[in-house]
């Protein structure tokens, strides 16, 4: 399906280029929408520090395009250069333009969010686990290796897409749909884990960031005690701004597990680490007590390992959460919206894009940041 001829036929596009390593502001065609999609005017599309390793060296065997530029977007992984830092996925919002002949559930002018996996089928096994493993080895990742959503204007999976309830702000809403996920389901699982009064409790937010800010929101919207754990002074603040408890930094409070065990008795009854660091992960039993929740959100390009003992002996239970699936998406902005929620974000022109890149190389951000479009 082509567009309607109201709209131009080019747009500009921050985009990577795998030859030189580097981000230019391109222009490209405007999308034309297969059946199955929708064509959308984007809003807002965040940036994290997953977007840092299209210019570094990347242990998770994952491949950065075939040589050819591609439309950069928010994906999941980490930077060497930083380190406590924020596991976050693919993010962006806008308004529903066009509306393929197989999309299901959308009309033009819906207000939308979506996850980044295309080319699954959305219905084998492995799909209800996560797309990205879908059975028939074809998924990709949008901006990681096809166009992602630094753009005006994007194709995107109706499958992928939910609706913004109506009354939550378009601007800021972008980081829901990778970070915001990812924090939500972080939590939801750590949540039917813990038995007991959340207001008895006490869970740790290891790496306080674009993700971390928002896993203590969800946290504390269910009532938890919240222990903020980062080496950053500003994600610190920020983690505070968002209702954490207490806060430490590993590298200034020494002592900072003593004073923990010393808040809550015997160690926290669960942690969720948001950060890319193998060190971070292996101090992170040091703050649960005994049968305490240890949640893997972040992934560390070195391999993370946990005592067998610990394991099976049930000093920790290891448990996993990521960005998940649509029908996860749709709660998670239900709840965000009924809670209150919202994502710290700093916006820039598209323009501006290295001038953004550069203030994540250096750590001076708080929350998430972001290209607004007009």
């Amino acid at each position: 399906m082509a567009t309607d001829g109201t709209l131009p036929s080019k747009q500009k596009a921050a985009q990577f280029h795998p030859k030189d390593q580097t981000v230019h502001i391109n222009e490209v065609p405007i999308p034309s929408i297969k059946p199955d999609e929708l064509l959308v005017k984007v809003r807002a599309a965040s940036l994290c520090h997953s977007d840092l390793m299209l210019f570094e060296p990347n242990e998770q065997g994952l491949n950065l395009g075939s040589g050819e530029p591609f439309t950069m977007v928010y994906t999941p992984t980490a930077s060497p250069r930083l380190s406590l830092i924020n596991p976050q996925g693919h993010e962006g919002c806008g308004t529903v333009l066009e509306v393929g002949s197989q999309a299901q559930g959308f009309t033009k002018g819906d207000r939308v969010g979506w996850l980044p996996i295309v080319d699954c089928c959305f219905e084998c096994e492995a799909c209800q686990v996560h797309n990205l493993y879908c059975e028939t080895g074809q998924s990709k990742v949008q901006g990681m290796t096809v166009d992602g959503y630094f753009q005006t204007y994007c194709a995107v999976k109706w499958q992928n897409a939910a609706k913004i309830p109506d009354g939550m702000d378009l601007d800021s809403s972008a980081p829901i749909f990778c970070a915001g996920a990812t924090a939500y389901n972080s939590v939801e699982a750590t949540h039917s884990e813990l038995k007991g009064t959340p207001s008895d409790m006490f869970v740790a937010v290891i790496g306080c960031g674009g993700l971390g800010h928002l896993g203590i929101q969800y946290l504390k919207a269910h009532g938890y005690n919240v222990i903020g754990i980062d080496l950053s002074p500003d994600a610190l603040e920020e983690a505070k701004a968002q209702g954490a408890d207490h806060v430490f930094n590993p590298s200034k409070d020494k002592d900072y597990v003593q004073q923990i065990r010393s808040i809550t008795g015997k160690g926290c009854h669960a942690a969720i680490n948001f950060t890319n660091s193998a060190p971070a992960y292996a101090s992170t039993p040091d703050v649960i007590r005994y049968n305490g929740v240890l949640m893997v959100t972040g992934i560390p390009q070195k391999p993370i390992q946990f005592s067998g003992m610990d394991v099976s002996m049930l000093r920790i239970r290891v448990r996993g959460a990521n960005n998940g699936r649509t029908d996860q998406l749709r709660r998670c902005l239900e709840f965000s919206h009924k809670h209150g929620i919202k994502p710290h974000v700093t916006q820039f022109k598209l323009e501006e894009f290295q001038s953004m890149l550069d203030t994540m190389h250096e750590g001076k951000h708080k929350g998430r940041m972001g290209v607004l479009f007009d």
